[in-house]
């Protein structure tokens, strides 16, 4: 575990390197230096990547004068010789393979109310967001204390602290990376211009996220916890595009002064130690108000007067005024009128005046529930959408009557079989770890359900909504390749002939060939497996569950990969390619030739891939030895199962480039098919 922490203390040490760095090129330019620290800088103002990797690596020295290089120089000293072990908080633990750490380079974001922060992206994918703490003056043991009390706070809404840093002159926090920036930036761009375009679901899911993380950070410490400093540049998008809080409880270790000019801080507050429960109310209550109106705390309305959101919004008054301040883009939906004048209506109340009149965090998550609810009966309800060319036999309702009998669990959900009383019989696949809005997700959805071919599972109908994910497809009796092959729920695995074996392969074969000429020859599949491959009335291999990986969370993925099947160069949903389902589909082939799971277990020793075992029996010259003992009673096959099998080995090729296209392998099959026939 040591050399963990060195590689941390390498990465830290660099950052604070930066950081000097950065802040000696500011001293010496006055114009640079007089920028406000409240300010969030643009991350081109250091736009040199630091690499990591090399301890005092190309850093532009030559650019400073000799005073100030000497002057550097000595502070890295000083650092290297005052750097502590990085702290990793609770659960936490960072990955075996740190050697991408070394390799890491920072990303200047900006300069905020409490230090400087960076983004550090690893060759492995990692991303997190280091900050510096400025003018923390509190003793070590107090600073440990309250990272400990904030590193338990563990919630779908907050930013999770991932570790901490504390030395006599420096003071780091470290978090997950969020890679949409946060809600300011949504909001009004990084220089006021260039905002995202955000509907009022969208605008729903950030406020309602940030008011459960705001209430849930209350509850803790007896009660008594605060964040402190609520504003929309600390509210990011969590995977399920809900609000998420970070820089929780940094205020109380850091005495500032509160500039009126914020526009966040309650009146009464005039220090940060000065903050409460109460003050954060009113702070949300502004991030309600910046939600609803797309203007910044502090408004600018003409020349240069700048007047206070809270004030601006209480000289409207009444319903038909108060429509005039809410955001042109939220007024196109007549609709969402009564929505948001009842967001409106929370936020004027949490920016009471008075702390003791303004309401409980919890009670505010109940009264912005009440507005999601209202938001579930309008015409944005979620329901049971069919795809172009199918009939809706059923709806919704239809489908939750239904008996159902769980037909397996997979990696994207679990599959259920629904007999319907009109007696049609559908499978529905509920989905877990749905990364996407409801907009992509139906984009997605809708090519997948413009398919049509005999060796692609038809897509019926999908459903969307914030706790569920449905897609429906027509049902197969026959049941997946992989129940077949090894058996599933306690049932026995079915006695396949070469011939049914052949037919699946080339039927998969035909399908994920369509699958790539789709969407201009770019849609991948992304999970080939054989429980995705299902039998047609003709026997032929079937493809199921086409593009859903890209919907999914890393963690699904990361499932993918420890299965079996994914390409060793896949390490995220955009590192899948055609390759890799060519790789995926190499598998399946050998899954079919051995009659064995893709990953073996043998005397209880250490779980060995296919793929492996495959090649280094192949490699002994030892071929007759790889295939399953039921096909060795099939007189003249010998022929077409080696051929199987020099395609099986050609698609799981380590190097992408060298893997045949799906048309390619079609034609091959066809061919053994044919030859196989005739004999």
């Amino acid at each position: 575990m040591s050399n963990i922490y060195d590689n941390w203390e390498r990465l830290v040490g660099a950052v604070i390197r930066r950081e000097q760095l950065w802040q000696m090129f500011h001293d010496q330019s006055p114009s640079d230096s007089s920028i406000s620290s409240d300010f969030s800088l643009d991350s081109q103002v250091l736009d040199v990547p630091y690499d990591f990797s090399i301890p005092g690596a190309s850093s532009p020295y030559h650019e400073l004068p000799p005073s100030a290089v000497e002057n550097l120089q000595k502070k890295e000293k000083s650092v290297e010789k005052e750097v502590s072990g990085l702290v990793f908080v609770q659960s936490f633990s960072p990955l075996s393979d740190l050697e991408d750490m070394l390799r890491s380079t920072a990303q200047f974001l900006g300069k905020g109310t409490f230090g400087s922060a960076y983004m550090a992206a690893m060759d492995n994918g990692i991303t997190v967001v280091l900050k510096r703490l400025n003018a923390v003056k509190i003793p070590e043991k107090k600073f440990r204390q309250q990272m400990e009390v904030i590193g338990n706070v563990r919630h779908e809404n907050v930013c999770a602290l991932k570790a901490y840093y504390f030395s006599k002159d420096e003071k780091l926090v470290v978090y997950d990376h969020y890679s949409n920036g946060s809600v300011s930036e949504m909001l009004h761009g990084l220089t006021g211009e260039n905002w995202a375009q955000l509907d009022w679901e969208t605008r729903l899911r950030i406020a309602g996220g940030a008011a459960r993380g705001i209430a849930h950070i209350h509850k803790q410490g007896g009660g008594k916890l605060v964040h402190g400093n609520i504003k929309s540049s600390n509210i990011f998008l969590n995977s399920e595009q809900y609000g998420c809080v970070s820089d929780l409880g940094l205020a109380s270790m850091i005495p500032i002064p509160v500039k009126r000019t914020a526009g966040y801080h309650a009146p009464e507050v005039k220090n940060t130690r000065n903050v409460s429960q109460e003050s954060d109310v009113y702070s949300f209550g502004v991030l309600l108000l910046e939600l609803l109106t797309r203007k910044s705390p502090l408004h600018a309305i003409g020349g240069n007067e700048v007047v206070d959101l809270v004030k601006l919004v209480n000289s409207v008054n009444g319903k038909e005024r108060a429509i005039n301040i809410f955001d042109v883009e939220l007024l196109i939906n007549r609709n969402l009128e009564e929505q948001m004048v009842k967001m409106l209506e929370i936020g004027m109340s949490c920016v009471a005046k008075t702390p003791r009149k303004r309401p409980k965090m919890a009670q505010v998550v109940t009264m912005m529930e009440e507005i999601t609810t209202i938001n579930a009966r309008n015409h944005l309800r979620p329901k049971l959408v069919f795809v172009e060319g199918r009939n809706p036999d059923f709806d919704l309702e239809d489908m939750l009557r239904a008996s159902a009998e769980v037909l397996g669990k997979g990696t994207f959900g679990t599959s259920y079989k629904a007999t319907l009383e009109n007696g049609i019989t559908i499978a529905v696949k509920r989905l877990k770890d749905v990364i996407v809005t409801s907009k992509e997700f139906q984009q997605q959805i809708e090519v997948i359900g413009k398919m049509r071919n005999e060796s692609v599972a038809t897509l019926i109908a999908y459903y969307y909504s914030r706790d569920e994910k449905l897609i429906v497809y027509d049902y197969y009796g026959a049941g997946s390749a992989s129940s077949m092959l090894h058996g599933q729920f306690g049932k026995s695995k079915i006695s396949l002939e070469w011939e049914a074996r052949l037919r699946i392969a080339v039927g998969a074969a035909r399908g994920i060939a369509y699958i790539h000429t789709q969407l201009g020859q770019n849609l991948v599949h992304g999970n080939v497996k054989t429980s995705n491959i299902f039998l047609t009335a003709q026997g032929y291999g079937s493809v199921s569950d086409v593009g859903l990986a890209t919907l999914m969370s890393t963690t699904s993925l990361l499932h993918i990969r420890s299965s079996g099947y994914q390409a060793p160069e896949v390490t995220d949903t955009k590192k899948l390619s055609q390759a890799s389902d060519v790789y995926s589909f190499g598998v399946v082939l050998l899954e079919l030739l051995t009659g064995k799971p893709t990953i073996l277990s043998e005397d209880n020793e250490k779980a060995n891939q296919l793929v492996r075992w495959v090649t280094s029996v192949v490699s002994e010259e030892w071929t007759a030895e790889v295939f399953d003992i039921e096909l060795m009673r099939y007189q003249n096959i010998e022929e077409a199962m080696v051929k199987v099998l020099q395609i099986a080995m050609d698609c799981v090729n380590s190097v992408p480039e060298h893997r045949p296209k799906m048309p390619e392998v079609v034609r091959m099959l066809d061919d053994i098919s044919g030859t196989n026939s005739r004999a």
